[in-house]
Order: C-alpha cells, then sequence, then structure tokens
C-alpha cells in the first residue's frame, strides 16, 4: 500500500486488496487520504501498518475488494486489527493467510494503529458507488468520535513497549565468475524468438554443433524449470545466466522488443551513448541539490571487473587499458559489459572497444 500526497487531508484509508480497478475511483474521494492493494499477508501488512503508523489524521480503514483465495492477505489484515499480534511468535492471531507473521514492524505502531484507526470490513465489494457511501460514513463516524488512544493529541503509552524494528540485512555485491559453458553443460546454448508462433526457443548444442535438446515456451520461470528437471543445467551459476537470458527473451517477447542473447535490452532504435554525451546530459540537466554518489568506490569497480573477467587475484592498474594488461577471450569479455550495463549502470557505446578501454576510462564514465 503505497504511501499516498503527504497534503492529503482526507481521514480514510482503502485497502482494495486485488481490486486494482478500483484504486482510481476511490483514491479521488475527498475523505481519502490514501488507497492501495494488498497482496500478501506479511511484508504488504507490515508496510501498510508503517504508512498508517507515520499519518496520524487517518482514523478509518475501508478493506474492500476482492481478496486473494491463495495467499487471504484480507483475512489477515481484519485478523490483525480484531485479535492483534502475538508478541513472542510475531504471527497474527487469527490469520488464515499464507505466512501471516510480522517481523519486521515495531509492535508500538501495530498497537497504536489498532487502537487509533477504526476498520470496516467490506471485503468483496467492488462497486464503487457502494463503496463510496460506506468512505462517506466512515468518515463522518470518525469526525464526531473521541480522540482513541493513538490518534493526534493522545499521550497515553502504547501497548507493547517495543521500540521500532526495522530490518538488517548483509549487503552483498553484485558479480561473480560463471563457470564457462563448455564446463558446465558440455556444449553451448542459443536463445531466440519466433515471434510469429509467440514462443521462446531454447536450443542446446555439443561443442561440434551436434544438436542435443529444444525447448520451446513463453515463460521464463517454467523453462529454467523444466532444464532443470530433465538435468541439463546443473550448475548454479550457469543456471542463472541462463534465468536472466530466458527472462530478457521473455520479455522481450511480450514487449516487442529486440532480443540478442547476451546484449542487454534496448527500446526499438535506441542507440548506447558515448560517455561524453552522457557528461553532457548530466552537466546541461537541471540538478534538485548534491548530485547521487556513486554506489561504488574505485577499488570496488576494479574488484567488479575482475570478477566480470574472471581473473580473480589479478590486480588492475586504473590507467592502463585492459587488453594491454590481461589476455581474456571475447566471451569474457561478453560477459563483462554485461556487468558494466545491467549491474553497474553504465550505457555503453555498440562501438566500445573494452580491450582499449582502461579501468579509470569506465569508472569515469560510471561516475561521470
Amino acid at each position: 500500500m503505497p504511501p499516498g500526497d503527504p497534503g492529503a487531508t482526507g481521514r480514510i484509508a482503502v485497502c482494495s486488496l486485488s481490486s486494482r480497478e478500483l484504486l482510481e475511483p476511490l483514491s479521488a474521494l475527498p475523505d481519502v487520504a490514501i488507497a492501495g492493494t494488498l497482496m500478501t499477508a506479511n511484508l504488504g501488512i507490515e508496510q501498510l501498518v508503517r504508512t498508517i503508523a507515520h499519518r496520524p489524521s487517518i482514523r478509518g480503514l475501508v478493506v474492500c475488494g476482492r481478496d486473494s483465495p491463495r495467499f487471504l492477505a484480507g483475512q489477515s489484515l481484519v485478523a490483525l486489527f480484531r485479535e492483534g499480534l502475538d508478541a513472542e511468535r510475531r504471527r497474527i492471531r487469527g490469520a488464515a493467510g499464507y505466512l501471516p507473521v510480522l517481523r519486521t514492524v515495531a509492535l508500538r505502531e501495530v498497537e497504536q494503529v489498532r487502537a487509533r484507526v477504526e476498520l470496516v470490513d467490506a471485503r468483496g465489494e467492488c462497486d464503487p458507488a457502494v463503496l463510496r457511501r460506506v468512505v462517506a460514513e466512515l468518515s463522518a463516524r470518525t469526525a464526531a468520535a473521541p480522540d482513541r488512544p493513538g490518534s493526534p493529541g493522545w499521550s497515553g503509552a502504547a501497548a507493547g513497549g517495543e521500540e521500532g524494528r526495522r530490518p538488517v540485512f548483509r549487503r552483498l555485491r553484485p558479480g561473480g565468475r560463471r563457470v564457462g559453458i563448455s564446463r558446465s553443460l558440455d556444449g553451448f546454448v542459443v536463445i531466440g524468438l519466433d515471434r510469429a508462433a509467440h514462443r521462446i526457443v531454447l536450443r542446446h548444442y555439443d561443442n561440434d554443433l551436434t544438436p542435443r535438446h529444444e525447448m520451446t515456451g513463453v515463460r521464463a520461470e517454467s523453462m529454467l524449470l523444466g532444464l532443470l528437471s530433465a538435468g541439463v543445467v546443473a550448475e548454479p551459476s550457469h543456471a542463472g545466466y541462463l534465468g536472466g537470458e530466458l527472462a530478457k527473451a521473455e520479455t522481450a517477447l511480450r514487449l516487442g522488443l529486440p532480443y540478442v542473447q547476451d546484449l542487454p535490452l534496448r527500446a526499438p532504435g535506441r542507440a548506447g551513448r558515448s560517455a561524453t554525451a552522457r557528461r553532457s546530459e548530466r552537466e546541461d540537466a537541471p540538478t534538485m541539490g548534491d548530485a547521487t554518489p556513486s554506489p561504488y568506490s574505485l577499488p570496488e569497480f576494479l574488484s567488479a571487473l575482475v570478477a566480470g573477467l574472471g581473473v580473480e587475484g589479478v590486480e588492475l592498474d586504473p590507467e592502463v587499458p585492459l587488453g594491454t594488461q590481461l589476455l581474456v577471450d571475447s566471451t569474457r569479455l561478453i560477459e563483462l559489459a554485461i556487468v558494466l550495463e545491467e549491474e553497474l549502470g553504465l550505457d555503453l557505446p555498440p562501438d566500445l572497444n573494452l580491450r582499449r578501454a582502461s579501468p579509470l576510462d569506465l569508472y569515469g564514465a560510471l561516475t561521470g
């Protein structure tokens, strides 16, 4: 459920569950401060609770629309307001949804929202006219009611006594070395599109070009699962590569984009721009405060280059062209181009010669 407009004056939040078509008519109502969908009984509810907790003017919540019969996020949300959260297990009492556990929202916030906000259970109702009346009635009722615990101006201590929890993740950097396809797959794979049949086509060949396997499909996930089930792919890094390529092929098929294996997707007619052109665009563009710093320091960038080239243990000289420092084959350079564009955010011109570029040249293009 999105945070909505911070300037909104409405007192009501609307959760339309999986009914996206209700968002536009209901969010336009003057009594509605925020409106959004809800798909999961865990992370989705956590976001909803945090959003409402940070909007103290909200006094009512209408839950409407179609609930997912598989995940039952709406049932779990209603159960949270009615029965609360088990403080020890962090599980919503009485919830029947899939994994109704709230681990990263504070008990204090949950109890404040439950105490301040009146929930109207209108699950299954998808008629905007009916829901307009429900919203108007709830708004009038909450406007006439005295402040409840947790509302603006209420200073009582909330139940739970727990400071806000926020998820703490260990930061990982993308990248790494993929095992060569000839070793992991005993051959190579060619992925293409049959647009007339609206299918992705995957063909597996031996190194001597002898045909081995063929698969067609429309969904990247099901195709990758088929390859894994048949034992065609066993090496995790190559499974990741094929999953990424199949996902690109599926996107290209659905959106009518050109697809070339091992090259990033581009909009039709869009060519890569030079680093000079990118710097010029950044210099000409209006700024809003300080520029966003690069997520990589130069040493981290050099480490990413080493991983992308598969030459771990080598120390790169930032000012010397890559082709002068290293002897790497064309396949590794293709993989490096993918890392630079898709993981590090560079927009490489199609005629760039990576062998002649120094690491400092590439880092300068990244940081501007």
